[in-house]
């Protein structure tokens, strides 16, 4: 059988990052299909990832090599390497937010999320399949010319959600009013400040209730924003949880022992916290921006106006009436299978066979 060779690459590596768990995953998959498979990285690597993954400057191509896997999420160095290796690529886009949502709070990332999008432009010659992980992203790529494209959803890992809770945070969720859960690094497009403005309006109708809100602090100046909100509006800045980065078994815990989960957010490329809810058995309320429809599709609560008093009155409903909680979380329980390993595997290598770079029935 003659040798068969994928290799990924990639901006950045991070602990605990949806894309870089994408791209683990994908390895293992390529692996066990019988590919040598490593991943590729410009930027420098964590010190939890140094036996993971390796520096792009250390890659060599093999004649075996027919194609890359290349992902693509931010205005990446790994472009320009790629570019100059002309081999040809599998597209993974993961979505790049649009820029002007850091226009004033982070000049330097706006002028990168630009260098991204004609990136995005630039690379379709030598693209020979575009993979969205929403059909959000792949419409986004058609709109580019893109022709051959479909999704590859991410993917969620079951292992990672079904351990022990951390029973000490348990017990701090648990007593008290209803918890509101939103995971995601503050960050502008995320708008973090319109849950607390949400939270706001539902403290009058329950006011035991408590927003925890998990994620880093990606700028430092929007995290102090958000706390002199919370100030200004005379909130219990007890009941508002500005956590930082968690670790997986915390924020398990959260999705575990929250009461609803709220996204305000206004561009998403995919909305991984979407799925972790669903699969905990976490009710989700979500603004339909971006791919957060195309994510929940008929699950979850959906919608279209910020109209505070009146999302305030679902939440505190949605909290209240356990057969209408009961029928939310049914709902999305059928969806959340889409999402799950076999499933995404399934498309992954369906995809590899249309582009002939694994035999038909090869399934190791």
């Amino acid at each position: 059988m003659p040798e068969r060779i994928l290799h990924q690459f990639t901006e950045g590596a991070y602990v605990g990052d949806a894309v870089t768990d994408q791209i683990f995953a994908i390895r293992r998959w390529l692996r066990e299909l019988g590919f040598i498979s490593e991943i590729y990285v410009e930027r420098p690597i964590p010190p939890e990832l140094q036996a993971e993954v390796w520096p792009a400057r250390d890659y060599r191509p093999q004649p075996a090599e027919a194609c890359v896997v290349h992902h693509h999420a931010v205005g990446s160095g790994i472009y320009e390497r790629l570019r100059t290796l002309g081999l040809p690529q599998i597209l993974v886009y993961h979505n790049i937010t649009p820029p002007q949502f850091f226009a004033v709070s982070n000049p330097d990332i706006a002028a990168n999320l630009k260098i991204g999008r004609t990136q995005l432009a630039e690379m379709r010659p030598r693209t020979r399949l575009a993979l969205g992980d929403s059909s959000y992203n792949e419409r986004e790529m058609r709109e580019l010319g893109y022709v051959t494209t479909g999704v590859l959803p991410i993917v969620l890992d079951e292992q990672r959600y079904n351990g022990p809770l951390n029973e000490a945070l348990a017990a701090r969720c648990r007593a008290g009013g209803p918890l509101l859960l939103f995971v995601g690094r503050l960050a502008p497009n995320k708008r973090q400040e319109d849950l607390i403005k949400l939270y706001y309006y539902l403290r009058r109708l329950r006011p035991d209730a408590r927003l925890a809100l998990v994620g880093n602090e990606h700028i430092e100046v929007y995290g102090k924003w958000q706390r002199e909100l919370v100030a200004s509006l005379g909130l219990d800045e007890s009941a508002v949880q500005f956590t930082g980065h968690v670790s997986q078994q915390d924020m398990v815990t959260y999705y575990r022992c929250a009461d609803v989960y709220v996204s305000m957010s206004e561009h998403e490329g995919f909305g991984k916290p979407l799925i972790e809810s669903m699969y905990c058995g976490l009710p989700v309320v979500a603004y339909a921006s971006s791919a957060v429809p195309d994510t929940l599709g008929d699950a979850g609560i959906l919608f279209y106006r910020k109209e505070y008093e009146a999302l305030a009155e679902l939440v505190a409903l949605l909290v209240e009436d356990e057969p209408l909680r009961r029928r939310v979380i049914a709902r999305q329980t059928r969806r959340v299978r889409a999402f799950l390993e076999p499933q995404v595997r399934q498309q992954w290598a369906g995809y590899l066979r249309q582009l002939d770079l694994l035999p038909d029935g090869a399934t190791q």
